[in-house]
């Protein structure tokens, strides 16, 4: 059974829980990361990871990296 994501921390998680990743791409934009779900297992995983606080952190994370790469308005200091 193969099974797909877009998410990248999901399939971090997967990857660390045991399953087999078999292609990581990117499409028009978007992540897609295939899995070799052999025991049908990922779905169920997926559910569990959404479950604990990991995606909170992956989305401050997200969040701080925005913030890092957002231009950001010239300041002249008061000596100039």
């Amino acid at each position: 059974m193969i099974y797909t994501t877009s998410d990248m921390a999901t399939a971090a998680y997967l990857l660390m829980r045991g399953l087999r990743i078999l292609r990581a791409d990117r499409a028009k934009g978007k992540y897609v990361f295939t899995f070799d779900d052999k025991n049908n297992e990922a779905f169920d995983l997926e559910q569990a990871y959404l479950r604990t606080e990991h995606p909170n952190f992956d989305a401050a994370m997200r969040k701080i990296k925005r913030m890092l790469n957002e231009p950001r308005a010239q300041s002249k200091s008061p000596a100039e």
